[in-house]
């Protein structure tokens, strides 16, 4: 038989899961935004438009092997390696 301690309690299990499911599709909710702020990027925090989804992908960046400076032992790109300081460095420009 049900008597009003149950009831109370039934009630208080209920009230607890409703206010968690809450708790807890907010906290998605909050995720996701703060996820979609990311991708934005910092620059358009302010809550401009949203990125096109047709646009295209940013250029890659063609990756570039490290060759070891026989000067310092240091090991540079040799695109964009800038001397080290050394009179006999290769990358002395």
């Amino acid at each position: 038989m049900l008597s009003l301690s149950k009831i109370l309690v039934l009630a208080l299990v209920i009230g607890a899961v409703w206010y968690g499911w809450r708790w807890v599709n907010r906290v998605q909710s909050v995720g996701r935004q703060r996820t979609a702020a990311r991708r934005r990027g910092p620059d358009d925090s302010a809550g401009g438009p949203a990125p096109r989804r047709d646009a295209p992908f940013p250029a890659a960046m063609e990756a570039e092997d490290m060759e070891k400076c026989p000067e310092c032992g240091a090991y540079v790109a040799p695109r964009s390696a800038v001397s080290c300081g050394r009179p006999a460095c290769p990358y002395g420009r």
